[in-house]
């Protein structure tokens, strides 16, 4: 258990721990039936899906590949007069 204080402003300090272990900017907290609350870091969502950190290299041409692939399919759908 770690004790902070509470400013005049209404803020406290996270322990660096704290800080290391959850690599989070932000904070929920949750106040508990006795009176008390639980602080939880919230998971950074770009973490989650691993999309934006990703390591992989992509292939240059994959939006002019995409885009005649759709445009490939849309003419199979096309009602020929």
């Amino acid at each position: 258990m770690v004790k902070t204080r509470i400013s005049s402003k209404g803020q406290t300090t996270i322990p660096a721990k704290f800080r290391a272990r959850w690599k989070s900017l932000e904070l929920v907290w949750e106040e508990l039936p006795d009176g008390g609350a639980r602080v939880s870091p919230v998971p950074d969502i770009l973490s989650l899906f691993g999309s934006a950190g990703a390591t992989l290299r992509r292939d240059s041409d994959e939006k002019a590949k995409a885009r005649n692939a759709w445009a490939g399919s849309s003419e199979k759908g096309k009602v020929q007069k």
